[in-house]
């Protein structure tokens, strides 16, 4: 064995994990209300799909190690501008949140 690990796509049940949120997205930027069960479907296998290489792609870059890190997740997202900002104002913002919270 040469040190590399596998990583593959994990199966699991997708039905109705963000249904609720997607419809509501849907609505907020055009869509019915409420959108067709088989459009939110569409778009939450599309979601869970870019979350799983994602996630996959970070493991990846984490290469030996066993824990994947936020910095992988920043290394995957480098070349989308939009999503490295977004992840880092909410990494700012969860330290704020828990400087407050230390605070009392």
């Amino acid at each position: 064995m040469d040190g590399q690990v596998e990583i593959t796509k994990k199966q699991f049940s997708r039905h109705k994990l963000f249904s609720r949120e997607l419809s509501t997205l849907m609505y907020g930027f055009g869509d019915t209300s409420p959108p067709l069960p088989e459009s939110v479907d569409v778009l939450e296998d599309i979601l869970i799909d870019y979350i799983n290489n994602t996630c996959i792609q970070a493991a990846k870059a984490s290469g030996r190690r066993t824990k994947v890190t936020v910095d992988d997740f920043k290394f995957v997202l480098r070349k989308d501008p939009k999503k490295l900002a977004r992840v880092e104002e909410l990494i700012a913002m969860n330290k704020e949140i828990e400087t407050a919270r230390s605070l009392f």
